[in-house]
């Protein structure tokens, strides 16, 4: 994954008002730099309505450079990592970002260079067919990414995260087999015109047609049940273990762990816990040794009941090298799941 992602924000109705604009580079689907440019707009005009959005104030900027004076700067920041073609240009609504970089390009004599992009709200309706709202915050609160929205910075590290989790989504590694997936098109702006992204694949919202137990024996029980959830999906369960991974590789809080299993998990399967665990930073382990720090316990399975102990061999074991000294966390089902549901929602 390796795109640019950018936002800006206006002092008004023209799109030619760009008061702040922001850049995220990402390489390898990670974060490695960013940056931010606070511009005078000419004219210097400043609708209330947009103040009242992003809380830019002429005051902030009456000193700033304008558009034309910060483009060198924004312009070597686009670049690729070979400075001879552009990034690919990511943005969320992209139809309106590319406006205002080409209206504040006209407004001050800059030739529109060439330039791919794509937009994330595209990107997300072909990812997660049938959500009820692709604006970027809506998606970014569903996925678990916290912001300050109307921050051209905040905004465009959302917008990044978004692209990113939708590649984990369909298990691709780069933009270009993101886009081959999803059937989508780039856009492009330049010298010879432009081009919308499009996607030449239908989308369609899906039905649900397994239901828990206790939803199949009433009709309005399945509705609420599906209400509940903001995606259709083939099972209740696989809905909610997709979000939880989205939302844990951003978490990362099992980072440099290794985590161990035992007993009956509940309300998620065992290779579903493992997954969870490794897209929280941790490593999994079969068994109990010096290396682990944490032992996540379900409730007994047959054959510690059959033993008649209360506990697992693997409890009895991490317990056993804690009283000797070693760091070993063991906690709940519901405890191992909180860092993700918990984490995400603070």
């Amino acid at each position: 994954m390796d795109f640019t992602a950018i936002d800006f924000e206006t002092a008004n109705r023209r799109r030619d008002s760009a008061c702040q604009l922001a850049a995220v580079v990402v390489r390898s689907g990670k974060i490695v730099d960013t940056a931010m440019w606070m511009i005078r707009p000419e004219p210097f005009y400043f609708s209330p309505s947009n103040i009242a959005i992003h809380g830019i104030s002429p005051a902030k900027v009456r000193d700033e450079p304008t558009f034309a004076e910060h483009w060198p700067a924004i312009a070597k920041f686009l670049y690729r990592d070979d400075a001879s073609t552009y990034d690919c240009i990511i943005a969320h609504n992209a139809s309106f970002d590319i406006g205002v970089m080409l209206g504040s390009m006209e407004s001050h004599s800059i030739d529109p260079p060439d330039l791919p992009y794509n937009c994330t709200r595209l990107i997300a309706r072909q990812t997660w067919p049938g959500r009820p709202r692709y604006g970027l915050k809506p998606l970014a609160e569903w996925l678990g990414i916290h912001f300050r929205h109307h921050d051209a910075l905040e905004d465009s590290v959302a917008c990044a995260k978004i692209l990113i989790a939708a590649g984990i989504h369909r298990g691709v590694s780069t933009l270009e087999e993101l886009e081959a997936t999803l059937k989508i098109s780039r856009g492009t702006v330049g010298p010879s015109g432009s081009r919308s992204p499009t996607s030449s694949r239908k989308t369609r919202r899906k039905t649900t047609r397994s239901y828990t137990a206790t939803a199949r024996t009433d009709t309005n029980q399945v509705r609420e049940s599906l209400a509940n959830y903001d995606e259709p999906s083939p099972t209740t369960e696989s809905l909610d273990i997709q979000r939880l991974m989205i939302r844990a590789s951003f978490i990362r809080s099992l980072s440099g762990e290794h985590v161990a299993f035992t007993g009956v998990l509940r309300k998620i399967s065992r290779p579903d816990a493992e997954g969870l665990a490794k897209c929280l930073g941790g490593n999994h382990q079969s068994t109990i040794n010096r290396k682990t720090t944490v032992l996540v316990v379900g409730d007994p399975d047959e054959r510690t009941i059959a033993s008649g102990r209360t506990k697992s061999v693997k409890q009895e074991a991490a317990e056993q090298l804690r009283t000797e000294g070693q760091s070993i966390r063991i906690m709940s089902e519901d405890e191992f799941l909180s860092l993700v549901i918990y984490e995400a929602a603070n």
